[in-house]
């Protein structure tokens, strides 16, 4: 089993949720403050099987867009998630 930890633009969350939902995975948003250039962000911990892991990966990749913002004259590719994930050795459910 794997564990994604995904930091998520605020603007792409409803997006990001109804596709998990419309594909029958579960996952759990969490409160979360601090934001990278001033935006606001949400994290989630998705747990899937190793056989559903790609399918994650591509439901955020569909569900959110990187974009170049300009910063004091700079400009900045900004990421609209930002992806941890975990081998989870011990699934107990209780």
């Amino acid at each position: 089993m794997k564990l994604i930890i995904a930091i998520i633009q605020d603007k792409f969350v409803n997006t990001l949720i109804r596709n998990f939902l419309d594909e029958n995975i579960k996952i759990t948003k969490l409160s979360s403050t601090g934001g990278f250039l001033k935006s606001g962000n949400s994290t989630f911990l998705i747990g899937v099987e190793e056989s559903e892991l790609e399918k994650a990966k591509m439901i955020i990749k569909n569900s959110v867009k990187s974009e170049v913002i300009k910063e004091n004259d700079e400009e900045l590719k900004v990421s609209g998630a930002h992806l941890f994930i975990v081998d989870v050795e011990k699934n107990i459910v209780l």
